[in-house]
């Protein structure tokens, strides 16, 4: 039972920072575009920083 626990928590883990990760990515490459594009980017980075800071983790 514990290690189905332990599994879920690690999975959790995993998709968190799997999601921070693709924001970042995502948004180092629509740096490069248009403004519109590097305006979405910059918002992008905030939110993959707000989740640095746990802003966004008790979502």
């Amino acid at each position: 039972m514990v290690w189905i626990i332990a599994a879920i928590v690690i999975l959790a883990i995993s998709v968190y920072f799997a999601n921070e990760y693709r924001l970042d990515r995502k948004a180092h490459r629509l740096r490069d575009g248009s403004e519109e594009d590097r305006r979405l980017a910059s918002e992008l980075q905030d939110i993959a920083r707000n989740m640095d800071e746990g802003k966004y983790l008790y979502r």
